[in-house]
């Protein structure tokens, strides 16, 4: 028996997002009518195209992945419309637009229109559908994109969706509101296969406060997003509903509940040979939110290993054409990812024996990810806003825990086998320097040396109060404005001018002017540089002074070249990186042994305390 299947609803921007209206829909005067809850067309031959980042339909995708056969449209309009089907996809370098089908139509409200997209003869990347209206103040409510399917090939589905909050109550309150309402009282399919467990490492919420049939606020010890994560598999494993998928999702971020609901729709229908994939949602800019950063991550070698999107950089989902390659398949690369900002994983790879890493924060994601050999979905509208990391930049977390983690989840499970993490110390460590960053220099030190400590040393960690030692290590911005006498143009702070040989020569011979270099050779005036990861030697050189600037935050910390600071950092380096050679083969036989214990439920029952 064959029955209707709701894919993705047709969405229409908050208030809040209204600023990007681009990401919805491009139209001629479109305008919001709050009164009947409806999107007004004011005048005859008004136009609005939804071929946009959330309201187009990946047809390619839903094709490949699902046992979708036919594609449906209803919408409910009121008025005279012009409805016409689209189709785009790239062909020879360009996007080409294809018109499917074209009707007119007369509606009310309470007759929705039901539209059958024709057998389609091409791959279509996304296909979308546009509105023209026929007479005066003609209006859209609402509208979805459904199946119509035997219902032997739908699967049961039920999501058991695990986040880790600290102390961050104006995120997760308003999220655990918004999954009450919008989820779990919903009348769509995925409120009957959906729980909650919000994972609370500061012990802030109030249990009674939220607790409900399928939401629950569990008290926990400050474990880091990996305890947290956990905790939240442990209680998906014992939960009265057995879950088919645990779905991870950080505290600090906005998401639209369709996201939730189109992750759903996929699983209850996605074929075979794909229900083992993860479903990795994309970061979208909070500060900027038509912009994506990420949707699957990858650990580059270049060199010794750098952390970032296995796409380009930047999608700037308002425009069509970024859309459209957004949703072009990447072939999976060794050492791909899934951030756990906003990832869905089967529950056959949730289980006692087959838990996070205790890492505290950065890496439990890329390590069960790289463990488990993940392979990966990703789709336009799957997201979720977070925090841009230049606004996030901390040491002791990059130079520190990023480091760290990386040499203790390559040796303890065996991953990222061609990457040598040593040779990005060994730049990074001399970058620090050249900047006059010289605990930043030290936290790199600490992490090669923690490393080394061992399995033992690692997993009896108090990672909350080594995070706040290592804490102090970080820049103390202040206000940009407090530095009257400098002049900082806060839009050229990440120009990277190239060096003379000469001056490379120079620079490196001197370590930037701590050796063989007299004082009154240096230069007075004071360089403007980046504070984060961006590394600026030009701007470095000879300076005794350098203000480095975070230009986002409009902050910054004057820094002063210290040549005693520097001694005793090479000499311990010197002296560290003999260790490193003489002990690494020893210590990752060590880390090896206590893989499947760090990993199983009898160590972190133990570590929660539970």
């Amino acid at each position: 028996m064959k029955k209707n299947i709701r894919l993705q609803n047709i969405l229409f921007p908050s208030v809040a997002m209204s600023e990007h209206w681009g990401m919805f829909y491009h139209e001629t005067t479109l305008y919001s009518n709050n009164m009947n809850n409806s999107f007004i067309f004011p005048k005859k031959y008004d136009w609005c195209d939804f071929a946009t980042y959330f309201n187009s339909f990946s047809y390619r995708k839903w094709k490949t992945y699902t046992n979708i056969d036919n594609l449906n449209l209803q919408l409910v309009l009121n008025g005279k419309f012009n409805i016409t089907l689209v189709g785009y996809l790239e062909e020879y370098g360009k996007i080409k637009k294809y018109f499917l089908d074209e009707q007119t139509v007369v509606a009310e409200k309470d007759n929705p229109i039901n539209i059958k997209y024709p057998v389609l003869d091409k791959d279509y990347t996304i296909v979308a559908f546009e509105l023209k209206a026929m007479s005066k103040n003609c209006e859209i409510y609402s509208g979805y994109y459904y199946t119509n399917i035997e219902e032997s090939l739908l699967r049961d589905v039920s999501i058991s969706l695990v986040t880790t909050t600290f102390k961050k109550e104006q995120f997760i309150i308003p999220n655990i509101e918004m999954l009450k309402k919008e989820i779990l009282s919903s009348d769509e399919a995925i409120a009957k296969g959906f729980d909650v467990h919000v994972i609370d490492n500061g012990r802030t919420l109030r249990p009674e406060d939220y607790n409900c049939e399928h939401l629950t606020v569990h008290p926990n010890k400050n474990v880091g997003g990996a305890g947290g994560f956990a905790r939240g598999m442990i209680e998906t494993i014992k939960q009265k509903n057995p879950a088919t998928h645990v779905l991870l999702m950080d505290d600090d971020v906005i998401i639209m509940p369709e996201a939730l609901k189109r992750t759903y729709n996929l699983l209850s229908l996605i074929k075979d040979e794909y229900k083992d994939h993860f479903i990795s949602g994309a970061m979208l800019k909070m500060e900027q939110m038509n912009e994506q950063l990420e949707d699957i991550g990858m650990v580059h070698n270049a060199p010794g290993g750098n952390y970032g999107p296995l796409k380009k950089r930047t999608y700037f989902l308002h425009l069509l054409d970024e859309v459209i390659h957004n949703e072009e398949f990447k072939e999976k690369y060794d050492y791909s990812y899934a951030a756990w900002w906003y990832c869905c994983i089967p529950i056959k790879f949730v289980n006692e024996q087959n838990l996070p890493l205790p890492l505290f924060i950065r890496g439990d994601d890329v390590e069960f990810s790289l463990r488990n050999k993940a392979k990966f979905i990703t789709m336009n509208g799957i997201s979720i806003w977070h925090m841009g990391f230049a606004n996030k930049y901390s040491a002791s977390l990059e130079l520190y825990q990023v480091f760290r983690n990386s040499f203790i989840y390559k040796a303890i499970s065996d991953v990222c086998d061609k990457i040598n993490f040593i040779s990005k110390v060994k730049v990074g460590f001399y970058n620090e320097i050249y900047r006059f960053n010289y605990n930043g220099a030290s936290l790199l030190l600490d992490a090669v040396e923690d490393f080394l400590k061992g399995p033992d040393f690692f997993s009896t960690l108090d990672g909350e109060k080594m995070m706040k030692e290592k804490g102090k290590l970080n820049d103390q911005l202040s206000d940009i404005d407090d530095f009257k006498n400098i002049f900082v143009d806060l839009g050229r702070v990440y120009d990277n001018p190239p060096m003379t040989k000469k001056q490379r020569f120079i620079y490196q011979l001197t370590d930037n002017g701590h050796r063989f270099m007299p004082s009154f050779l240096l230069k007075k005036d004071i360089g403007i540089i980046p504070q984060d990861w961006c590394v600026t030697p030009v701007k470095n050189y000879m300076h005794k002074q350098l203000l480095a600037v975070n230009p986002n935050a409009k902050a910054g910390i004057l820094r002063n070249m210290d040549k005693k600071a520097y001694k005793q950092l090479i000499n311990r380096y010197k002296k560290l990186m003999k260790q490193y050679d003489k002990n690494f083969d020893r210590v990752t036989a060590e880390y090896q042994s206590k893989q499947k214990y760090l990993t199983s439920i009898e160590f972190w029952k133990k570590y929660l305390e539970i």
